[in-house]
């Protein structure tokens, strides 16, 4: 098929880049969510229309009543053409058994409307009927001019998942016999799921009764930059209804442009469709100081189950997991930003930066930067110098973790502070610590016994 590889990518090579508007949006608020759209034809006036949301039900508010919990909530968008508006509304709910934790599950929706072709500014809101909390949105949305005379193709819908249907399948998500759960923010790492439809192909016998598809990867200047594998398809009738899924493997993380072009071989007419995404791959490196590195960035907030996990994984199970790990973590994973890891990053530059340590050690690496990565700063700290009444110590309290206190001893009088006692139950418990911090006591708290870790 490389010939007809070949002659629709030189008929579109010419194409225009496509506008920076065609991207999905964010949305600001209480209740931040994702936004995409896309459009269909239909016979009449009027087209089909789709908005996609994407959204954390950790964002909603659930009632409990009867073994069951709930969370409404309304989607309102209003479309603004020149002078004219069109408001669109829809009610959802999410009914499970009590008790269930939903925080991180995702709520996907597609969202159905019918408008005329044309350009305009959507305005969309999102709002918790159980809570005085929303998110608003703006996106541009152009509804493409199908011409029933000519070759045409529909937006392109791109998808997490493509399957058959069946009854139990959610209504909103069933299209002419797939379930799609849309990708709204049109990012993958290795595949890309589509679907989009065919109008306007004309009847024929033989060779006549056949399509041409091919699709090419864009980058954001219109530039070529790598070709799929076209095929050739016989004709259901005058519409046609196509999935895909793209290999993108070995393309760089980056934005792209795909692009599907179609050609009728019965009357020769052509016709492209493009619509931008995105590639999004972990880049960790995998030799063995980097895997020693990330489980040291992990080790004092990582549970026992996961630290023992991770020594038995592979190079590459290893590297899995400390995706997985931080996007466990990820308290807004519909942003660009894990807040999470920003402020651990943020703690252990201050504890390398703020805490001595003894050589071949860093900041991190002690007593005091193990309590500040997990707790943060302390509300307060007391310090105490060395002096002819015993050796240097602190005790730093944190008011809003139940006044729990920690007492670092300056044990060798080098400077670096370890801890003796903490009233956090799971830390080293030593109330006769005082005897400790005596000048001529060089006792290695260290080596207490194991009764000294119990909880006070």
């Amino acid at each position: 098929m490389k010939h007809i590889l070949l002659s629709l990518c030189l008929a579109q090579a010419l194409l225009a880049p496509l506008s920076g508007e065609d991207i999905p949006v964010m949305a600001r608020g209480a209740i931040p969510f994702w936004a995409d759209r896309a459009g269909f034809y239909t016979p009449d006036s009027l087209n089909y229309g789709e908005l996609y949301l994407q959204c954390l039900c950790r964002h909603l508010t659930f009632r409990e009543m009867n073994d069951r919990q709930r969370a409404a909530y309304r989607v309102e968008a209003t479309f603004f053409a020149e002078r004219d508006s069109m408001p669109f509304k829809w009610e959802k709910q999410i009914v499970t058994d009590a008790g269930i934790d939903l925080r991180d599950q995702m709520i996907t929706e597609a969202l159905r409307f019918r408008i005329a072709p044309g350009t305009y500014r959507v305005h969309i809101r999102l709002r918790d009927l159980h809570a005085n909390a929303e998110g608003t949105c703006e996106l541009d949305f152009t509804m493409p001019e199908f011409d029933s005379a000519a070759l045409t193709m529909s937006d392109i819908q791109f998808a997490h998942r493509i399957d058959a249907a069946n009854t139990q399948t959610t209504r909103s998500l069933v299209k002419n016999g797939f379930k799609i759960v849309p990708n709204t923010r049109r990012s993958t790492e290795t595949t890309s799921n589509i679907y989009f439809e065919l109008y306007g192909l004309a009847e024929g016998e033989g060779r006549a009764a056949t399509f041409d598809l091919a699709y090419a990867l864009l980058d954001t200047a219109g530039q070529r930059i790598k070709n799929f594998p076209s095929a050739r398809y016989r004709k259901p009738g005058t519409t046609a209804i196509k999935t895909e899924s793209l290999d993108l493997k070995g393309v760089p993380s980056g934005q792209y442009v795909l692009e599907i072009t179609a050609r009728d071989n019965g009357t020769g007419k052509m016709t492209t469709r493009q619509k931008a995404f995105s590639v999004q791959k972990p880049a960790l490196a995998t030799d063995s100081a980097s895997l020693k590195r990330y489980y040291e960035q992990i080790r004092y907030i990582a549970t026992k189950t996961e630290r023992e996990t991770y020594a038995t994984l592979s190079t590459t199970e290893k590297v899995k997991f400390i995706l997985t790990f931080w996007k466990k973590r990820d308290p807004t994973p519909l942003t660009p930003e894990n807040e999470f890891a920003t402020e651990h990053f943020r703690r252990i530059r201050y504890a390398d930066e703020h805490f001595s340590a003894r050589p071949g050690q860093k900041g991190s690496d002690t007593d005091q930067g193990r309590i500040h990565i997990k707790y943060g700063l302390p509300t307060d700290i007391e310090r105490n110098p060395f002096s002819a009444t015993g050796k240097a110590f602190e005790i730093w309290t944190y008011e809003h973790l139940k006044y729990y206190e920690f007492v670092f001893l300056d044990r060798l009088g080098d400077g670096v502070y370890e801890m003796i006692h903490a009233t956090m139950p799971g830390e080293r418990y030593n109330p006769n610590w005082r005897d400790q911090q005596a000048i001529g006591d060089q006792t290695d708290p260290t080596s207490l016994p194991a009764e000294a870790f119990s909880p006070p």
